[in-house]
Formats: structure tokens, sequence, C-alpha cells
């Protein structure tokens, strides 16, 4: 597989070419040979499997690479894709059908609400924060108010059931069912949609929809749904290892839509559920695997064929746009590096930390997803927070980001402006939170539930995200950046301070991404404010060093980064060169 990018050296622009070797599969000879026949084409000396051509041959670069399997990628998408997807030019930017929402809808989503009143089946794929729901609830409820649709189903994620029934409420006046709660109290809720004559949509998680299928065929057999939606639809990328990947298929349905903002088509495999979902790919997955993949004798891809036909299914079933592209009145993020000095007590334990045996086990480390090979780097993001959340000096003489946030929280209230702050430790999350109560926080962990108790309407997350957006005495949320990098806005803050930071940039962008996005107006300084703290002369320095060089990589398009051994090598090497 090529990656394409477009960079520029000296004044001068350039594609730098990276040659992909995926798995264990060979390399793709067609690759190189592609390459090395335009004239012009350079040799990276650092590294055997780049490349370079002036930007002048991008077209014939393209023409030529029409069968190959190419990721081109841009300035503000570091996912890239094989194709744009649907051009808008010739979609109208005025409703095509009579239609009024409670809150007007961008141009940008009148269009994506016109495609999907025109088509059966559309994989909208517009990045993270250009606002994909609205339009997606608005032509739902344009459906039902034409009659040509009684009813839907919405699959998504836990944590965005009730984002979705709230952001219905907002543009519509759909009566929309959240399917919740125990056992019992959703089997009682099945039996009221069979009776009911007045719900218009029933969102649920996919989750819970592979565990209720039964009852929701059940229902779907006396009142069936008109429209299907799929969610994060890369939760069911996988048909023959995902039960949820199958169950997607069991509920038939006129019309169906896949909403995503990873477009996951860098793998043709990973993309075949999702266009057979849709009906846009009409192979049995055997068929297709015939007609799109060479195989090893383990029938593993070694490579792909036809191409540039499966790129013809991308081009006519799929609609995405950057936020670049269509937000152009978004605010300028301005990055801020905000250095401290480690406290005494802080230097003593980083030091003792650092000096040990990577194989000591950390039995009380608190992050998430962090391999024991990795502890004892987690461990010095964690003395680098606080020496507080690992059983040693509390307060600010353990901790100097502490002490730096106390100036900035109150700057950034002071300014009658509100702000995110990301942790990768829960426990230093949990810290901040009780440290910072004269602001009336808000917090976000992976133990606030996400689904709402018996009795309750809103999931505790959602409830704490409702204070922050909404209640002006709350100044701040304080985030643990695993749980709360996805699924959900924060619009109402402007400036986003991370006291420690993930090892993938797509992952640091995610988490941006709840404060850059629609509904942003850049409050009284007009920008996006992103502070990273960083402390001196640890692996703090390291973190940042890498992310900026962009060292690491994203793997296909779920968003991972690299793996253990790479992200060890690089530390290794970093923290040599550091000394």
């Amino acid at each position: 597989m090529l990656e394409i990018t477009k960079v520029s050296a000296d004044g001068e622009d350039f594609l730098k070419i990276k040659v992909i070797n995926k798995g264990t599969a060979p390399l793709d000879a067609r690759d190189i040979a592609t390459i090395i026949s335009i004239e012009g084409w350079q040799k990276s000396e650092r590294d055997a499997l780049t490349y370079a051509l002036p930007f002048s041959k991008a077209e014939e670069l393209y023409q030529k690479t029409r069968d190959l399997m190419v990721v081109w990628k841009s300035e503000g998408d570091n996912m890239g894709a094989l194709s744009t997807g649907i051009s808008t030019d010739y979609i109208p930017k005025d409703y095509t059908i009579p239609y009024t929402p409670k809150i007007p809808l961008r141009p940008h989503q009148i269009q994506a609400f016109n495609l999907m009143v025109q088509r059966d089946g559309l994989l909208i794929a517009d990045q993270e924060g250009v606002g994909k729901t609205p339009p997606v609830l608005c032509s739902h409820d344009a459906k039902i108010q034409m009659g040509v649709a009684k009813w839907g189903l919405f699959l998504t994620k836990a944590a965005l059931t009730y984002d979705v029934r709230n952001q219905a409420r907002r543009f519509t006046d759909m009566n929309v069912v959240v399917i919740s709660g125990d056992t019992k109290k959703r089997i009682d809720m099945y039996y009221e949609l069979e009776k009911a004559e007045n719900v218009d949509l029933v969102v649920m998680s996919y989750e819970l929809y592979r565990k209720d299928l039964e009852h929701i065929r059940a229902v779907h057999k006396v009142k069936p749904f008109s429209i299907m939606y799929c969610d994060e639809m890369h939760k069911a990328k996988n048909l023959t290892k995902s039960q949820i990947g199958k169950a997607i298929h069991e509920i038939h349905t006129e019309q169906r839509y896949a909403i995503t903002a990873t477009p996951i088509i860098n793998e043709l495999v990973d993309a075949y559920n999702i266009f057979a979902w849709l009906g846009a790919l009409k192979y049995s997955w055997e068929a297709f695997m015939r007609k799109f993949c060479i195989l090893d004798g383990f029938g593993r891809v070694l490579q792909y064929k036809n191409v540039s036909e499966f790129k013809t299914v991308l081009q006519t079933n799929m609609l995405r746009r950057l936020k670049t592209q269509v937000l152009t009145d978004l605010p300028p993020v301005v990055s801020k590096q905000v250095h401290v000095e480690l406290t005494s007590p802080q230097k003593k334990l980083y030091k003792k930390v650092e000096e040990a045996d990577e194989k000591v086990e950390f039995e009380d480390l608190d992050f998430e997803d962090v391999p024991s090979e990795l502890a004892k780097y987690a461990r010095l993001m964690q003395v680098a927070e606080s020496t507080e959340i690992v059983g040693g000096v509390e307060g600010t003489k353990g901790s100097a980001k502490l002490a730096q946030m106390e100036e900035l929280l109150a700057e950034i209230v002071e300014r009658g402006e509100k702000v995110v702050v990301f942790s990768r430790s829960k426990r230093f999350t949990l810290l901040m939170y009780n440290h910072f109560q004269q602001y009336n926080p808000a917090i976000m962990t992976g133990d606030i539930s996400s689904q709402a108790k018996d009795g309750q309407d809103t999931s505790e997350r959602q409830i704490q995200v409702d204070k922050f957006q909404e209640d002006e005495s709350c100044k701040v949320i304080f985030c643990c950046e695993a749980a709360a990098r996805e699924g959900w806005t924060g619009t109402a803050a402007n400036n986003v301070i991370f006291t420690s930071k993930p090892w993938s940039p797509a992952y640091v962008s995610q988490c941006v991404g709840r404060v850059f996005r629609f509904g942003q107006d850049g409050g009284v300084t007009g920008t996006i404010n992103v502070y990273s703290l960083i402390a001196r002369d640890t692996i703090d320095e390291q973190i940042e060093k890498l992310l900026a060089e962009k060292q690491f990589t994203i793997e296909s398009a779920v968003e991972q980064p690299m793996g253990t051994k790479e992200v060890l090598s690089i530390l290794r090497r970093d923290r040599d060169d550091v000394a």
C-alpha cells in the first residue's frame, strides 16, 4: 500500500510516498515499480521505503495508481482515504423538499440532508466535528413528515445514546426512545414499543442490540422499522469475527445509513461489512475475497486486486468532508506549551522510577490499556503529574503541574471562559476534581456510567456533560483521556489543557475535537487555546517531540498508536539521545 502526503521543503512542494507493508504480507512490487517509472523520483536516505516526487507529477501518479491501494492524505486529515467520495459541487445548499428544523442547519449539513432524502443507503464519513448527526436526524424527521417512513432504529456506542436523543430534541420534535435499564425493564420497553403509535426513533447501543436481538426481531415483525442507522460503524466492521458485525444484518430495512468519522477504507477487508450492509456491494464474503484479494496458503491477504472497481463503490456511496473544507469560520487553534519544573519530591521519586528495571511491576498503575512493558514509562508520566497519586507528597508540594493549574485556571475563569482538562491518569483526574471545587467542576472517567439507571432519563455521563455545557457556574470539566476523547461535545469551552498526553497524535486530535467542532465561536480570545503542561527533563519532553515529529503511525482506520515494541524502541532511543 502507498501512503501519499503533500509536503513542502525549501519553498517547493513534493509528494512524500511511503510504501506500507501490512503484517506478514510481502511488499507489492507494483508499488515501487510505479513510483520509479515517473520522472523525478527520489529515494529517502533515512528510510528505504520512502520516496518523493515533484508535486507536478501528482496527476500522473494518480492515473498510474488507479488499481493500487493508495491512501491520499491531506492537511487536517491524518486518516486519509482511498477515495474522496461523492462530490458535493452539484448538491444544493437549500432544502430540496419542504422542511424546517427547530435549529437551522448549516449549508454543508443541508447538502447531507438532501443526499439522504434522495438515497436509500449512504456512508456518511464526514470528519469528526463537522456535525454529522443533526442532518441525519433531520432527514429522518422529514421522511416521517412526508409519510415515506414510519419509524427507525438507531444503533450507536453506549456512551452516545443519550447524546443522540438530546440532539433529536434540539433539532426536531420527534419522539425518541432510548433503550436502557436491566433485562426486565428492556423487555417491558419492547412490549410497549409494539403497541406505541407515536415513536419516531428507537436509539440503543450495539451491545444491547446484540443481547436483545430476539426482542428487536419481534418488534420488527409486528411493526417493521423503515430505516436503520449504524452510527460509529467501525464498531460493526468485522463480519467474520464480530457478533455485532453479523447481527446488524438480521434486521432488514428498505433504507440503511452508516455513520462514522473514521472512514475504515484503508483495508478493503475492513470496508466489506459496511458496504455489504448498505447494499452497495453485492458480493458474498467469499466472492468478495476472490474478487479483490490475493491470499497466501493460510488465507491471509497478500495484496489487493481490482482496486479501481472498489474505488468506484466508495466514490458513489460515501460522503466525506473535512472541517477545513466546510467549517471555514471555526476559530484558529493556538497551541501553547507551558513548562514547569518538578518539585523536589517529584525529582527524587522520578529519578527512583527512572533508574528502576523496566520489568518492575507497578500493581497500582492506573492507566487504561497500558501494556506491562510500558508500565515504567506510564509511571514516569504519573510522577511528572503528581507524587500524591502514587502515594507520595500531597498537594502542590508534590505536583508542579497542580500549582501551575491554579494559576492557569484562574486566568481562564477571569476572562469569562471555560476549559476542558485531559489527563491520562484517572487518579490525577480525581485529584484535580477535588482540588478545584471552587469552580464547580464536572468530571468524566471510565467509572462515570454512560447508561441511565432505573428511574432516570439521562446517564451520569450525560449529566456531567450537560452540567459543563449549560451551567454557567461550572467552569471546568476534568477528563480521563481514555474515557473522554470521543462521544461528547464541549463547545462551551474554548480552552483545552493536557496535563499528560496519549501516545498517539490521533488521540490528541480527538481530545481537541471535543472543543474544536461545529458550534464553537472561540470565546473572548477568538481562538481555541490548547495548553500542554510539560515537566522539564522528563518523559513529557520525549512525548512532545515524538508527537511533533509525527513518529507515531495510525493503523488502518481505527486510530491506534504504534505497537508496544515500536513505542519502546522510540522512547528508549529518544531517552538515550537526551542523555
